[in-house]
Parts: structure tokens; sequence; C-alpha cells
């Protein structure tokens, strides 16, 4: 009697997990947005050395964007977004640095070169960032495209 409690724990334990591994392996771990990697400095940028301050290299998270670009002498950047002004630290030719707390929608961002001689660079670039989701929509909007796209829960009929 004792052996057929068991076996029938043991399945019902079975069967509940057998259930949830489906869900479980669709689940996706929140990124860090750390980043590691073996190249140099000079390495990285010789990948990117297309960009300039009229094109950059930009490469958006859920609230920040990282941009990338050279310009052809040594200069200081000052980068003005959402009525705030922020000098990344150095004087170079390479520049890389991370725009953080950025808001949902266009974010207008003004990237300014100020070079050794005094000259001056701009550009202003719109960065867009996706509206956070509703946790209790079941349906959301893309607004570019003027389509709806349902979603609808697994097992449930629409």
């Amino acid at each position: 009697m004792k052996k057929k409690g068991y076996v029938l724990l043991i399945v019902a334990l079975l069967s509940l997990t057998l259930n949830w591994l489906p869900e479980i392996a669709h689940a996706k771990k929140e990124s860090t947005g750390v980043t590691y990697t073996t190249a140099t400095t000079g390495e990285l940028m010789e990948m990117f050395l297309t960009y300039s301050i009229q094109n950059p290299y930009i490469e958006t998270t859920k609230n920040s964007a990282e941009l990338m670009f050279q310009t052809d002498t040594a200069a200081t950047i000052s980068i003005k977004t959402n009525n705030q002004t922020q000098q990344i630290a150095g004087n170079t030719e390479n520049h890389q640095f991370t725009l953080e707390n950025l808001e949902p929608g266009n974010n207008l961002v003004t990237i300014i070169a100020k070079m050794a001689d005094g000259t001056t660079e701009s550009k202003t670039i719109t960065i867009n960032l996706p509206d956070k989701p509703n946790k209790n929509s079941k349906s959301f909007h893309d607004k570019s495209k003027n389509q709806t796209v349902t979603h609808r829960k697994k097992g449930h009929l629409l």
C-alpha cells in the first residue's frame, strides 16, 4: 500500500513538472547590459571607423543608448537631451558613451564636438525607444504599421 502511494506521488510530481517545462523553457532572464570582450579599445574602434558625428553608431536598450563615432581631430563632446546637458570626459578622436534614463518614445539628442582650435561640429538625432507595454493588456497597437496584433493566452480562444 505504501509503494502505491509513493508511485502515485512520483507520477503526480512528474506530471506537474512536465506541464511547467514549456513555460520554464521560454522564460527569459533580464539582460544586465554588461558586455565583455577581449578586443582592445583600438580594435573596437576600427570596427566603427565609418561612423562619424554626422552618422554615429547607435545601439539602444530599454532606457539607454550607446553611441560611438570618430572625429577628425581630438574633441571634447557634450550632449543635450531631454533638457539636460552632459559633458563627456576626455579629449580624444574616438568617442564612446552611453546615454542613460532616456524616455520611451522620441528623444532629441544633440551631439556637440568642440575641437582644440575652437571650431565646433554638431548633429541632432532622434532616438526612438519603444513604449512600455501594459502588463494587463492582451494586445498592442503598432502605430507605425497601423495594425493591431492580438495575443492569446495558451488554451484560451479569443
